[in-house]
């Protein structure tokens, strides 16, 4: 059986019938087809986060997207240290 992706809103939505109305999660989950495990982890994972859950769906946390950014950094000295090595051969070369 393939695995099925939900995207960020869908959670939410999913978890927010769970909190705001009188369903409990097994019966939310059943009538979205979902296995109550699964809800249940989304309905954790929103209360722990305070509504900034589902990570994957869009949100980077702060740690992963400063090691993005560093890593661009890292990639952008590296092509500039590449390009003045290339352009110190070329004038050492004609002296």
């Amino acid at each position: 059986m393939k695995k099925r992706a939900f995207d960020k809103e869908y959670k939410i939505q999913a978890v927010e019938l769970c909190l705001e109305g009188d369903k409990s999660i097994a019966q939310v989950a059943k009538e979205l087809g979902l296995a109550y495990n699964t809800l249940h982890r989304w309905v954790k994972e929103y209360k722990e986060s305070n509504g900034k859950s589902f990570v994957g769906s869009g949100n980077i946390k702060p740690q992963n997207q400063e090691i993005i950014e560093l890593r661009r950094r890292n990639q952008e000295l590296e092509e500039e240290l590449a390009i003045l090595k290339k352009a110190l051969g070329i004038f050492t070369r004609n002296q």
